[in-house]
């Protein structure tokens, strides 16, 4: 009876401890998510600049996770890659980079420097087959500041037109992951987007503002199969799909006098129609440990079908946007290190990105490279992961707008053994 009653005690206080990290989860991450933001000129169009990256461990590797699968790996673009999460241990992961830009176009160089938070998601076995993570991430991001010389009507004489925006939409998922059979294992991704974008129009004497909201729940699907050779050598592949989904964006419209904020009219105007695009990718990795050195490959393709949406604006075509990513992890000694050099994680890695904008005919295109290293701690089961990326971003004809950039990601990952029961004699 005893034995029970400890056992009832011993489960009731992972339950406790589990229920306090998913609200520890999304308290905090409402509030971070409310510091969000960017400098960016191309955030200017739709609902923002998407964000492309994760984020998470394999940001070093160039983001190449949907054929990824590890003990230890909260895969926030594959669900089915959950699956490889150990049974004893509960993961908690938190994001957060700071980005270095450089725009050019055939008038103006400016800079600009942001600090932002990227992910917060925990995740944990439920069963033995069944693993889930609930986390948040930013969706898209707006911000700018772009002043722009107007011509008044009937004379020679200008006056500047200051265009600013800021906000974004969120990503708040749950995560699932179920073994089917051993090797593979199929997951389901129930997503909820939400948030605010704003744009204003400033002039010397009214000011415009024009506020979108957003709310839509959808569903991404993974697959994943891995397969161990010969003790030493494990070949995962992997794939991902989304529907198109369709939703509305909630406007509202508000003019004011400059000078005086005096609010001239406000007023709710015609919902303008959005979606998330169908979306589909592949992926694969190669892990082989021999003779206590560890080698890890990954690379995996992404592509989301925007063209589908034929609205045009200020020189804006959608296009389907394609992405291709690829990057290497190599551990000297996982087995019988001599120094703490040798279980440091090294990566490296390369992405290219066709962006789902054309501006004036041609395609925004982005190039980077990465570099990353994964420090662990706490006898070895967390880890600090480190990445440094750097890439250019362009539209690509004379006099477009160019960004140089330079961005360091943190990764926090903490990884506890929560699951273990004791044993009475």
């Amino acid at each position: 009876m005893n034995i029970n009653k400890r056992h009832i005690n011993a489960t009731c206080r992972n339950v406790f401890r589990k229920m306090l990290a998913l609200g520890a989860v999304c308290c905090t991450s409402l509030c971070l998510m409310a510091q969000n933001s960017t400098s960016s000129p191309f955030s200017i169009f739709g609902i923002g600049e998407i964000e492309s990256r994760d984020f998470g461990v394999s940001t070093g590797m160039g983001n190449a996770t949907i054929g990824l699968r590890s003990r230890n790996l909260l895969n926030h673009r594959n669900p089915a890659g959950l699956g490889g999460i150990d049974t004893l241990k509960f993961i908690f992961d938190f994001s957060g980079s700071v980005k270095f830009s450089d725009f050019t176009t055939s008038a103006l160089h400016e800079r600009a420097t942001n600090f932002n938070f990227k992910n917060l998601a925990v995740g944990f076995r439920v069963t033995r087959r069944w693993t889930v993570s609930v986390g948040l991430s930013p969706y898209t991001n707006v911000g700018y500041s772009i002043s722009k010389p107007e011509l008044i009507e009937g004379s020679l004489d200008r006056f500047n037109v200051i265009y600013t925006g800021d906000g974004g939409v969120n990503r708040f998922y749950w995560s699932n992951s179920m073994e089917l059979f051993k090797g593979l294992t199929a997951g389901v991704s129930a997503s909820y987007y939400f948030g605010t974008v704003t744009h204003t129009e400033t002039a010397p004497s009214i000011v415009i503002s024009e506020t979108m909201t957003a709310n839509k729940i959808n569903l991404d699907f993974g697959m994943q199969y891995s397969h161990l050779f010969q003790q030493h050598t494990r070949v995962t592949v992997g794939g991902v799909y989304s529907y198109k989904s369709d939703f509305k964006l909630y406007r509202s419209q508000m003019i004011a006098n400059q000078s005086s904020g005096y609010i001239l009219k406000e007023e709710k105007i015609p919902d303008k129609k959005m979606f998330l695009p169908e979306s589909y990718g592949a992926g694969f990795s190669v892990w082989r440990n021999k003779n206590n050195a560890e080698w890890l490959f990954s690379a995996d393709c992404y592509r989301q079908n925007w063209s589908v949406n034929n609205e045009r604006l200020r020189g804006i075509v959608y296009t389907n946007s394609r992405m291709y990513n690829a990057g290497v992890q190599f551990t000297p000694n996982t087995k019988r290190p001599s120094g703490y050099m040798e279980i440091i994680r090294y990566q490296i890695g390369a992405c290219y990105n066709e962006s789902y904008m054309a501006i004036n005919g041609r395609q925004m295109k982005d190039y980077s490279v990465s570099v990353g290293v994964g420090l662990p701690f706490f006898r070895g089961l967390s880890y600090v992961n480190v990445a440094a990326v750097i890439g250019q971003s362009a539209t690509g004809y004379r006099g477009g707008i160019k960004e140089n950039y330079a961005l360091l990601s943190v990764n926090l990952s903490l990884i506890e053994s929560w699951f273990k029961k004791a044993k009475y004699d």
